[in-house]
């Protein structure tokens, strides 16, 4: 999960934090990378952080309309060797429209990183797409822009939402395009958390959907959390929070979590049963790396493994498991505005390679799991050709799986599973359907 955004005020943040919030946007632009990839490769002061981060995430969450504004006053397309020049004409506009600094100080200063490219013509350029842009509204509502330019999200998405989702396609566009919540999971009683909180002098409020959930009235840095360095408190969607719930977990049980980056649903089984016998896996041993450390600082115990799910070859030893989770690569359409690049790198061409690996996983990990066993299922897309058409095809081609309902107050029944819609003020949009491995078939 992204950390949250924000930072310091923005006049206390120079010409090289913009010059380092271009070239991260302009990998973007270019699909070369995501925000948090390009974040890291674009190492700057530990002081700017919080500033390049509110640029970088709010620029792409407001990419469509203000890539359409900026285009306006140009006279061409960019090329690719000046992405950077075109992100900082976007990273300025979204200073204008939506930042607390002043119009001059906004145009001086990206100006000034322009300068920085060593690309003569760019300062001038800049400079006056800026002015002129001081001088537009940025943000009204007008009916007359292309639907994707006035609600910030790609026409096919925005055709997708529609037809899966009449009745609540505007509020989940809303949704993608709000600032996401910083939420966490109390591993304790919820009540003690939020003591504790407050006597910190940190404002909270407890979620609706699971009785785990806490969200900040404003993010915070996770070290300023009394209770996250002893793994007491931990970052996590309440959306996310029900995964390891739906699953369950008794003592003694064999449990592969088979795409576990960054861990957070692999802890929470751990901390509900600490007799259960977790292994999490994950195909980037990178991404392994960050599981470690969360398993670490929470002390559980937890084996971690890089390896393919679609490889059990290389990874299993041989022994059933008793559960599974498979939080399978998605579309992300349902955490748009925790990850809001999507809307710039995911295309509609993606959508069959993705239910490829969704569907190839099932078959993969399926035999793996015992007879009796429980396989969740669970994507963070609202999309159903990632969920509930997954999850048909597989029950059509295995007749030893069956769905065992998901009786619950939260989300929306579907064919084979349950789907929770993203909230702009509280959780994100999340698919689950739970698989139970039955003898001889049906």
């Amino acid at each position: 999960m992204n950390p949250p955004e924000g930072g310091q005020p923005a006049e206390a943040a120079g010409v090289a934090a913009r010059v380092r919030a271009a070239r991260v946007v302009a990998d973007v632009l270019a699909g070369r990378s995501t925000l948090p990839e390009a974040l890291a490769r674009h190492g700057g002061a530990e002081a700017d952080d919080g500033f390049v981060r509110e640029l970088c995430f709010g620029t792409a969450r407001h990419a469509f309309r203000l890539d359409h504004e900026v285009r306006r006053h140009l006279r061409q397309a960019p090329r690719e060797r000046d992405l950077d020049v075109h992100a900082l004409l976007l990273l300025g506009g979204y200073q204008l429209a939506h930042m607390d600094v002043p119009d001059h100080a906004a145009v001086h200063a990206t100006v000034a990183a322009a300068r920085s490219l060593k690309k003569p013509w760019a300062s001038g350029l800049v400079n006056a797409v800026l002015r002129k842009l001081s001088r537009s509204d940025l943000r009204g509502d007008d009916p007359e822009l292309p639907d994707d330019v006035r609600l910030n999200h790609p026409q096919w998405w925005l055709d997708r939402l529609r037809a899966h989702w009449p009745d609540a396609w505007p509020d989940m566009v809303a949704a993608g395009n709000a600032r996401p919540p910083m939420t966490l999971r109390s591993r304790r009683k919820r009540a003690l958390a939020l003591a504790a909180l407050a006597e910190a002098g940190i404002e909270a409020h407890p979620g609706r959907v699971t009785d785990s959930a806490i969200y900040l009235a404003r993010p915070l840095p996770v070290g300023a959390l009394p209770g996250f360095a002893s793994g007491d408190l931990s970052v996590q969607d309440e959306g996310a929070q029900l995964a390891a719930r739906l699953l369950g977990a008794l003592p003694g049980e064999r449990i592969l979590d088979a795409c576990a980056a960054p861990g957070g649903k692999a802890l929470h089984l751990a901390q509900m049963e600490p007799g259960a016998r977790i292994l999490a896996l994950d195909v980037d041993p990178k991404r392994c790396t960050r599981i470690r450390e969360n398993v670490t600082r929470a002390q559980a115990a937890i084996e971690v493994k890089a390896g393919d799910g679609r490889r059990p070859e290389s990874w299993w030893d041989g022994v059933p498991f008793d559960r599974m989770l498979v939080d399978a690569p998605c579309s992300a359409t349902g955490i748009l505005r925790r990850q809001p690049d999507v809307r710039l790198l995911r295309h509609a061409e993606d959508l069959p390679t993705l239910t490829r690996l969704q569907g190839d996983l099932l078959e993969s990990l399926w035999p793996l799991l015992r007879n009796g066993g429980r396989l969740l299922y669970c994507t963070c897309s609202v999309l159903a050709e990632e969920n509930d058409d997954v999850i048909a095809a597989f029950l059509a081609a295995h007749g030893d799986a069956a769905v065992i309902e998901i009786a619950a107050d939260w989300g929306r029944t579907t064919r084979c599973g349950r789907q929770l819609l993203p909230t702009a003020d509280a959780h994100d949009g999340f698919y689950f359907a739970l698989l139970e491995r039955r003898r001889g078939g049906r």
